[in-house]
Order: C-alpha cells, then sequence, then structure tokens
C-alpha cells in the first residue's frame, strides 16, 4: 500500500505525519516507522505521527518516538498535527483533541499555534536540578554554558540515576533576561539532541518559576530551532492555564510504502 505522509517542523522539531483517518495503520511496526524516521536511509525526522478518529473530541494524536516505539505527549508534534489536520482538510476546525496524556485544546491561527497543557502538580527539586512531568518526564538545568557542553555526556550521566522509568528527557538552561531562557535539549526516545523541544519548553517555563519566582506573565524559550512561549498560572502549588505557543511549518509531501 503506497501512503502519502506530509513532513512538517515546529521549531526545526520534524515529523512525519500521517492521515490515519481515511487509511488504516494497524499493520504498521516499531521497524518500520524506525526505518522511516532514520535520517540516513529514510526520510528523516524526530517522532512520526498518526492522526485517527475519536468520538470525543475532534480528533486523537498517536505519536512514536523515532526509535519506533510509542512515545509520551509531544508538544512540537501537537501542534504540527493540527495544522497537518486542517491543511489536508482531514477536518474543517479543530478545537479539541487526544494524546498520550489525555484531551487537550488547539487555536489555529495561520502558522502560530497553542495547545493547552494538562495542570502540572508533578515535580521536585533533586539538587540544584528540578525533575517534572509536563506530559513528559524532564530534568531541568539551570545556569549552564550551553556553548561548552557536552550534551550527550550529560544526558547519558542523567539516565545512570534512573530518576524516571523509560528514561528522562534533559533540558539545559541558561537565563538570558527575567522572562527569556537559553535552551538545549536531549531528548529519550530520540537519543539525541533535538532543535526544540515543546514540553521542554514548558518544564522550563514552570521550573523559572520555581527557581527564580518571577512575576512574568509569559516565558520566552529560545532554542536552537526558534523561540517557542509558554503562558500559565501557580497557585497552591500547582500549575494551571497552561498554554504553548510557537510556529507549525509544511515541508514536503511524499510517500512510502506500507
Amino acid at each position: 500500500m503506497k501512503v502519502t505522509f506530509d513532513k512538517y517542523h515546529g521549531n526545526g522539531n520534524d515529523f512525519i505525519i500521517v492521515d490515519g483517518i481515511n487509511n488504516s495503520f494497524n499493520r504498521i511496526t516499531q521497524e518500520k516507522i524506525k526505518s522511516l524516521c532514520d535520517r540516513n536511509t529514510g526520510i528523516g525526522s524526530d517522532g512520526f505521527i498518526i492522526i485517527k478518529s475519536n468520538d470525543h473530541c475532534d480528533y486523537e494524536m498517536v505519536y512514536y518516538n523515532s526509535d519506533g516505539k510509542i512515545g509520551s505527549f509531544c508538544g512540537n508534534g501537537a501542534r504540527c498535527a493540527a495544522h497537518f489536520a486542517l491543511k489536508n482538510k482531514i477536518l474543517k476546525k479543530v478545537s479539541k483533541f487526544k494524546a498520550f496524556d489525555g484531551y487537550h485544546f488547539v487555536n489555529v491561527q495561520g502558522n502560530i499555534i497553542s495547545i493547552s497543557i494538562n495542570k502540572v502538580d508533578n515535580f521536585k527539586k533533586i539538587r540544584d536540578d528540578f525533575l517534572i512531568d509536563t506530559g513528559s518526564p524532564h530534568l531541568i538545568k539551570f545556569d549552564q554554558n550551553l556553548e561548552k557542553l557536552n550534551i550527550e555526556d550529560e544526558f547519558m550521566r542523567a539516565q545512570e540515576s534512573k530518576l524516571v522509568d523509560g528514561g528522562v528527557n534533559v533540558n539545559f538552561v541558561s537565563k538570558k533576561d527575567k522572562n527569556t531562557y537559553h535552551a538545549r535539549t536531549y531528548e529519550r526516545g530520540v537519543n539525541a539532541e533535538t532543535l526544540s523541544c515543546g514540553t521542554g519548553a514548558v518544564a522550563i517555563a514552570l521550573c523559572s518559576k520555581l527557581n527564580y519566582n518571577h512575576e512574568e506573565s509569559i516565558t520566552h524559550i529560545i532554542t536552537r530551532g526558534g523561540k517557542l512561549s509558554v503562558t500559565f498560572n501557580f497557585n497552591e502549588n500547582k500549575f494551571f492555564d497552561i498554554f504553548l505557543f510557537g510556529n507549525a511549518e509544511f515541508v514536503y509531501s511524499g510517500n512510502f510504502n506500507l
């Protein structure tokens, strides 16, 4: 079977996206997804997304890491998926979708997509770092020298601590000003540094509140792929009304055999 896909990226975090509403992907395997995501012998991407029908919302987003395994929530992928569904007229509107961690709301304004993030109350400080779950687990390390960082070695060192079953994404952060941070992220499942990470940007924004106790209404995260913005409220040790804003860019369409 020949399958049409779209290649997308959100701040350089790139994805292969397919329509699972009008096509069946029940037979797709972990090895097939891994081979498609391979940057040397396949299409090349950080992840693979299937848009499926859901009786309780506009659609369901099923996300796989580039190793072919089912992934947790992907913020950049979610923004690209919403744009994909509208661009390809799979849906006439999108406002609510289901992902790995539950339901989310989405707003599309051209190429700028905002998505809601479920409330966050699962976080703790570990020495000078923060461990937090924003739909995916993240370790946040502030006050880092991002230019001299040996990011792969630091990522592997964090995995040795076995903080989370299945591994943890590691974010390295340098403060630019009171509400702007530079960041680099090494992602589990991709097993590489990505140009941007949506749930990582959210994690950094929330932990900046914990670390610096600022009163800013919006936080900007600058990655190697571009800028993401995050808004939230914080009360009684819980984060809520969280939104992630950023671009979603169509790259090209193609076909593969399944």
